[in-house]
């Protein structure tokens, strides 16, 4: 809250107030001087020398003014079509004129309280009214255009009726009762609205009309009339509507506005006051308000005539209304039965300022106001735009502009984003439940924020529509205050020279089984294991799986040893603990008992890794190698398949993820992937790496929803892939990060892409798109932007991306940015479910596999290995896993809110309940 704004307009309040009333100048005084002592630094009173903000504010005159400020503006139940002249909290001498001053004139407006009514909905979330409206014609309502957004859209054709709780239409309805103590409202004053005639589009006016079947009687005036001139200053005036109680962040002086309004919220009331001149090209007055009073009418008590149409407050600072000069021209004109101006191209337009704005410029003054309607709307007040409400309004009433509009304002929005916004790109809205045509501005917020931002974050900015979409865990765990970025780790290029470390390619003799999973994920492994009679070098993300500890357990028996490498992800939480061990206790039996070594690799800035040792090799007895994408799991990438689940794999699908996997023969490759393990090894023991990761009592903790089961959607596949044997010259190439920062992996495969001259086949769970356009993120935009390229241009390129995608960057985030592109994303992309795939096939010949994900970690920082085949045979085999895969997928949606995606801050001593609390290392790991 601007402190100094608040400061002039109560300096200001004071001298009107002391203008209007001489004879209570002693008083007033020696009641500012009361309250100053009070607010004396060190006095019993000094907790009110903090502000809303909690920050300290030792100015005794401040605090004193506001006292003075709050006291003078008494609210006034209306009660059987009247006001209510002796329930009311009354608490200066202004406060009690005013009173007398409603016992002396309000009869005048007795007449048009019957025309002043509530604004109801059905199936709209958590609310039942959103706020106020009054007759301007017979059967014509005005109200607020941020309060008509929430129930229509404009379709193209008319504004329509948007959806709300379960997919159901919202309905809509208006009251003139719901007065102080009266029972359900008589069926004579309640209006059903038909229609949506004319919402002002944004940078006008904060003005809508609605219409509503309704039939008078005859008795009385059909609606309010408007004055034809704008109100000078210091003119009495009525504020009346349907206030509805504020949170503390809004009124943080709880107990005041609960005496002012009897503690009696969303019923009809009366607020006296004075108008208190223009700004922004709106009447301003000081009667007290709250949301829910959007829509009402500022009435001039000597005449009975409409002054403003009452749409924002600034609490301690100013309230804003329409005025009656733009009032008149709409009703003269009668506006809501022309179109509204809805731009379908890029134009400069004039437009009329107002005081709501979407996101301004520091340079214009503006500053925060919150609307409650009775949701909580918060807006800037001083650019001359207006924030709607709803994502799907914003995309209706906005300019219709294209990608490369979106891309111009982009960077000047995430300079000017509004607080809570954790990331911003280039998106779409949804139609029909698929990604649409209409670009927007993307913004990510925190899922808890998620409705308060749909219903009141601001719909437009610089004439481009903003949409709100739910955060990935990446995105909220990276705005929280513990989280660190990590662009640089302790790793040792310098100890990995020579032909022992090469990343060169091999052309020679070598034996090679290709196979896929989940079919023979743990068949080929277990023969692997089994096979295996000297030693093991292994390096691996997550070893969980009880039945893969028994195969290396008998191989120890039988005098074999092994070298184990891991991640501190092989100590995290088991979804299903029957398909795990206890690592802790069988490790460091192992460690007694048999040849075995292990370590877990050290991360961070003083790491090994960045965050995550992603890598899934292990080498046996010196000459044979497994490399996967997959790790050490029993129920996701090593599931026991029986024969029976096999047989009917085409009817029922298999449990698992689609993994690609493949062994080795070939000692020179052996020893380098062997190599590198036993060196980062050494190395992680000189960096302080254990047996056990950090204890747990260091790390930094979140809180997060306990999962919920997992239904397995994908559909069985067309066939089953057998593991293929190959026994032959073979040329293939490894690739390790992060060795040169990334630069062994990333540059092969930049050369891979840019190299596909015909077809380029891409299966990989996610692609981590930038969160904001300042991103700078080396590698892996440039891999996103020559796959781009060759998605345009070539005649077979294709994405299959893995559903969900709830912990880092979604599929929708990568459809909406090649799209943006120029990419057909219906040809081109679609998505299936559990897949963990990290593989690429360029021209039918050229073929990555491995486990590197691409992220900025995945393809820079983190562990992880691939190869690069050149091999028409092993292209084919990969192929044909691609097509299978291809042929069960689905086109990309729009992006879905996941329960398991909210992360919050852990604290006190336990999590809320539905929560567990968990390492934010954890949290922050690379998907499996």
């Amino acid at each position: 809250m601007d402190l100094e704004r608040r400061k002039q307009f109560n300096e200001r309040f004071l001298q009107r107030l002391l203008a209007r009333r001489p004879q209570n100048r002693s008083e007033i005084e020696q009641r500012l001087q009361q309250e100053e002592r009070r607010a004396v630094p060190g006095s019993a009173f000094e907790d009110l020398t903090l502000d809303p903000a909690g920050q300290i504010r030792r100015d005794p005159r401040d605090l004193a003014l506001e006292t003075i400020v709050n006291r003078e503006r008494p609210v006034l139940f209306v009660k059987d079509g009247q006001f209510d002249l002796n329930e009311v909290t009354a608490l200066g001498p202004e406060a009690v004129d005013l009173v007398d001053r409603m016992r002396q004139q309000g009869n005048r407006l007795f007449s048009v309280l019957p025309l002043i009514g509530r604004i109801d909905v059905v199936n709209f979330p958590n609310v039942d009214y959103l706020g106020t409206g009054w007759f301007v014609d017979t059967d014509i309502i005005v109200t607020n255009r941020h309060v008509a957004s929430l129930i229509a859209r404009w379709d193209g054709r008319k504004f329509a009726f948007t959806r709300g709780i379960g997919g159901q239409t919202i309905e809509s309805s208006f009251c003139t009762a719901h007065e102080f103590d009266d029972l359900a409202p008589d069926a004579s004053r309640m209006f059903n609205v038909t229609e949506v005639l004319y919402i002002e589009r944004d940078g006008g006016h904060d003005v809508a009309f609605l219409k509503v079947a309704r039939h008078t009687d005859g008795r009385g005036p059909s609606f309010i009339s408007v004055a034809e001139n704008d109100a000078s200053d210091d003119v009495p005036v009525c504020v009346i509507g349907y206030p509805a109680r504020a949170p503390k962040h809004v009124i943080p002086d709880q107990e005041l506005m609960k005496k002012l309004y009897r503690d009696r919220f969303d019923v009809k009331r009366a607020a006296p006051g004075f108008t208190s001149g223009h700004e922004h090209a709106s009447t301003t007055h000081d009667c007290t308000t709250l949301g829910g009073s959007s829509g009402s009418v500022v009435l001039e008590l000597a005449m009975g005539k409409a002054v403003g149409l009452h749409y924002a407050g600034i609490y301690e600072e100013n309230n804003f209304a329409v005025p009656a000069s733009a009032l008149t021209d709409y009703i003269k004109r009668k506006r809501w039965n022309t179109p509204p101006n809805i731009e379908t191209r890029r134009s400069v337009a004039t437009t009329v300022p107002s005081a709501p704005s979407a996101v301004g410029s520091p340079a214009n003054g503006d500053r925060s106001v919150s609307i409650t309607i009775p949701i909580t709307v918060t807006v800037t007040v001083g650019t001359p735009q207006t924030a709607a409400a709803s994502a799907h309004t914003a995309a209706a009433q906005a300019p219709v502009v294209d990608v490369a509009r979106v891309e111009e304002v982009l960077p000047d929005f995430w300079d000017q984003r509004p607080e809570g916004v954790l990331a911003a790109r280039v998106g779409y809205f949804d139609e029909d439940g698929a990604i649409g045509d209409i670009p927007c501005i993307a913004a990510s917020v925190k899922p808890s924020q998620l409705a308060s931002f749909e219903l009141g974050g601001p719909a437009q900015y610089r004439g481009v529509p903003i949409r709100y979409v739910p955060a990935t865990v990446e995105e909220q765990a990276q705005a929280l205050p513990t989280y660190e970025s990590v662009d640089s780790i302790a790793y040792d290029d310098s100890a990995r020279t020579g032909e022992a470390f090469s990343f060169a390619q091999v052309n020679e003799p070598m034996e090679v089984t290709l196979h896929v999973g989940p079919e023979y994920s743990w068949g080929v492994l277990g023969k692997f294991l089994k096979d295996s009679r000297g030693s093991l070098v292994s390096a691996i993300y997550e070893f969980h799986a009880a039945h893969i500890k028994d195969a290396i357990e008998a191989r120890l028996e039988d005098g074999g040893s092994l070298t184990l490498v891991m991640d501190n992800a092989t100590f995290g939480r088991v979804h299903d603990s029957a398909d795990s061990f206890d690592r802790v206790a069988v490790f460091k039996d192992w460690a007694t008992r048999f040849s075995f070594e292990r370590i877990v690799v050290p991360e961070g800035t003083r790491g090994l890794i960045s965050d995550a040792y992603h890598i899934k090799v292990s080498v046996r007895d010196d000459d044979t190698f497994w490399l996967s994408s997959g790790n050490w799991k029993a129920g996701s990438s090593q599931p026991i398949i029986t024969t029976t689940q096999l047989d009917n794999a085409v009817d029922e699908d298999l449990p698992g993820n689609r993994e690609w996997h493949v062994v080795i023969k070939h000692k020179t490759l052996a020893s380098r992937f062997r190599n590198h393990i036993l060196q980062d090894l050494r190395r992680s023991e000189t960096l302080g790496g254990g047996a056990v990761p950090p204890a747990l009592m260091d790390e930094t903790f979140v809180d997060i929803p306990i999962e919920e089961a997992v239904i397995l959607e994908r559909r069985p596949p067309d066939r089953v892939l057998k593991p293929k044997s190959i026994n032959r010259k073979v040329k293939v190439r490894p690739l390790l990060t992060p060795d040169q920062e990334g630069a062994i992996y990333s540059e092969a495969v930049l050369d891979l892409i840019e190299s596909a001259r015909t077809s380029l086949l891409f299966q990989i769970p996610y692609i981590g798109m930038p969160a904001n356009p300042r991103q700078n993120r080396g590698f892996i935009d440039q891999l996103i932007r020559a796959l781009t390229a060759k998605l345009k241009s070539l005649d077979d390129a294709r994405v299959l991306l893995r559903s969900g995608g709830q912990k880092f960057s979604a599929p929708a985030h990568a459809a909406w940015f090649f799209k943006s592109k120029g990419v057909d994303i219906t040809t081109r992309l679609r998505v299936i479910e559990d897949h963990h795939t990290k593989g690429m096939i360029v021209d039918g010949r050229h073929v990555l596999i491995g486990s590197h994900n691409w992220s900025k970690p995945g393809v820079t920082l983190n562990r992880d290995a691939s190869l690069l085949f050149d091999d028409e045979e092993v292209a084919q085999y990969y192929t044909d896993a691609f097509e299978i895969d291809w042929n069960r997928a689905n086109p990309a949606r729009p992006k879905r809110f996941l329960k398991e995606a909210v992360v919050l801050e852990a604290v006190g001593d336990a999590p809320p309940p539905g929560f567990q609390r968990v390492p934010l290392s954890e949290l922050l790991q690379e998907d499996d």
